[in-house]
């Protein structure tokens, strides 16, 4: 089992299928104050597709709220989604307090070895984002 990351700050947990937005995400973010994750049950979700550093597919219909912003949630892997958070509408600030507990949604990966190399380990992320500081 081991934890991926996008360049758009997307998780995505290979053991479990989970998804969910970095610890930098939600500092950048600040308190969130709002998550909709409904619409995304059972839909189908295609891997992010990058140009450089800048998504280039269109955001999934999932809303990641604060006072500051409004996140784009882009799904790390292409595939079914099995699950979604819906308690994280009711407590969107656990988000705050734990990313890597509150998951957004659950995805059954249709394609992960391929796509795998799209995605950065824990190293590489972590050096991607101290190059945004």
């Amino acid at each position: 089992m081991a934890i991926w990351y996008t360049k758009t700050h997307q998780w995505y947990n290979d053991g479990t299928g989970e998804v969910g937005i970095t610890p930098f995400a939600a500092e950048q973010l600040g308190e969130i104050s709002f998550v909709d994750v409904e619409a995304l049950e059972g839909s189908t979700v295609e891997q992010v597709k990058l140009d450089g550093n800048e998504p280039t597919s269109d955001p999934l219909d999932c809303t990641v709220e604060s006072s500051k912003a409004v996140g784009d949630i882009y799904s790390p892997v292409s595939g079914a989604v099995t699950a979604v958070n819906s308690d994280l509408m009711d407590e969107p600030e656990k988000i705050n307090e734990d990313p890597f507990s509150a998951w957004l949604f659950k995805v059954d990966a249709s394609n992960f070895n391929a796509e795998k190399a799209n995605l950065l380990d824990k190293d590489a992320y972590e050096k991607y984002i101290a190059s945004l500081k």
